[in-house]
């Protein structure tokens, strides 16, 4: 039995991720979506705008992908001027309370904006349950933060398509978003930088090489696209006094004892220690310690944790095929990216080099981190606000992850209190977790 789930489960992995088998059943699902009822309700219409925007996520071609997009727009189309409910669809629904969300800016006139960042898709979607929102939107320029690429959801094609302002400002989570992001709205204002450009560096004090306690961490929730069993796999490879950390928390249902399970089908449940919900400053330490650091997904988001990983001065290795943001960043100073086969011996080839690698100077010398992800921030959102005869006399602070954005100054967070509670008292939302 241990064979047959261990087959199982690798059997499902090369399923999910096979680039011919992803595009047949993204091609099937949308022949069988058809095309949108005349007489379908709003919620409906909603409802398969969802299901498109996944189906457009499977999906392994730019062809594929546009035809997708192109139905999407057309029953976003029709639904112009119906009411929506948007606690149908969006999880954790709460208009009153947007906790992963800054001030950067106060409003300061008529022709100058406040501005207002706001990161994950369902809490930028708390915003259309505000009762003054044409107002919010008049004293606000939005910034907004999509978790995933490629970036399809219903905050990205529907949100935009119903948000009362011209021009919504985004970030990105990998490259190709540069140029998917302006085909889901034209509102779209492209601001080149992933969630890793606002790591602080400041937060981890790398240890020498010598004093290192740790050969491989992981830092991971524990869902199922994080493939710890391919980990798992590649320990039966390695050599027993090879010492493996692994941090995260329980997403969906998968628990510690979930990861033991499948860490019992290889035959290494003993083989790694696992940290679960450690503190900030826990995590900072850990990876500090840890020759080098893995991450196995074959597609997320910016995957913040590979460059928290290089301020830590850890090298940090990816499938060289994986669709993940903070790819742009490796390179022969920060890591190294594997092939598919044969992952054992490539991380003994990995812990044997791990010393040459230099990833917080580059990081350092390449302006990664959230001072200067802040200012480029900054540059983009006063060229925008130049060019169309507003006004800008005032910057944005600086913010950074840990793990949620939250403003870096003391001085900063305590001169904005009273804009947070302008934000409050006019809107009746929450910014961020005061």
């Amino acid at each position: 039995m241990s064979l047959l789930s261990r087959l199982a489960l690798e059997n499902r992995d090369r399923l999910r991720h096979s680039r011919t088998a992803r595009q047949l059943i993204a091609r099937t699902l949308f022949i069988k979506m058809g095309k949108a009822r005349s007489d379908a309700s709003a919620t409906d219409i909603a409802r398969s705008i969802v299901e498109l925007c996944r189906i457009a996520r499977i999906a392994q071609t730019e062809e594929l992908m546009l035809t997708i997009e192109a139905e999407i727009q057309r029953r976003i189309k029709a639904l112009e001027g119906r009411p929506l409910d948007w606690g149908e669809w969006t999880p954790s629904w709460n208009t009153g309370q947007i906790e992963k969300a800054m001030v950067l800016k106060p409003w300061v006139s008529e022709r100058e904006r406040g501005v207002v960042f706001v990161s994950f898709e369902y809490q930028w979607a708390r915003l259309m349950g505000m009762a003054k929102l044409p107002e919010f939107a008049r004293r606000y320029a939005l910034i907004v933060a999509p978790s995933w690429s490629p970036p399809h959801t219903i905050e990205t094609t529907l949100f935009p398509a119903l948000y009362p302002d011209s021009r919504i400002f985004t970030i990105i989570s990998n490259v190709m978003d540069v140029r998917i992001l302006p085909r889901l709205s034209k509102k779209f204002c492209v601001v080149p930088l992933i969630a890793s450009n606002w790591v602080n560096p400041d937060l981890y004090q790398p240890v020498p090489f010598a004093e290192k306690t740790i050969d491989i961490v992981m830092l991971a929730g524990f869902g199922i696209y994080k493939r710890h069993f391919a980990l798992f796999q590649a320990l039966r490879d390695l050599p027993p006094t090879v010492t493996v950390v692994l941090v995260g928390q329980a997403v969906q249902g998968r628990t510690a004892k979930t990861l033991y399970e499948e860490a019992r089908l290889y035959g290494v449940q003993d083989r790694f220690e696992l940290r679960e919900n450690i503190s900030d400053e826990a995590l900072t330490r850990t990876l500090a310690q840890a020759k080098v650091s893995i991450i196995l997904s074959n597609q997320e988001g910016s995957c913040v944790a590979v460059v928290e990983a290089m301020a830590a001065d850890t090298p940090v290795g990816i499938y060289e095929d994986a669709i993940i943001g903070s790819g742009a960043f490796i390179n022969q100073h920060t890591g190294r990216f594997f092939k598919r086969e044969g992952l054992g011996a490539q991380l003994r080839d990995f812990l044997a080099a791990a010393e040459s690698y230099t990833p917080r100077q580059w990081m350092m010398e390449n302006g990664v981190g959230c001072h200067q992800g802040s200012a480029a921030l900054n540059r983009a959102l006063k060229d925008a606000a130049l060019q169309t005869g507003e006004e800008w006399t005032r910057d944005l602070v600086v913010h950074h992850l840990r793990p949620d954005p939250i403003l870096l100054r003391p001085e900063d967070r305590a001169a904005l209190d009273s804009e947070y509670e302008e934000i409050r008292s006019r809107f009746g939302v929450r910014i961020g977790r005061t």
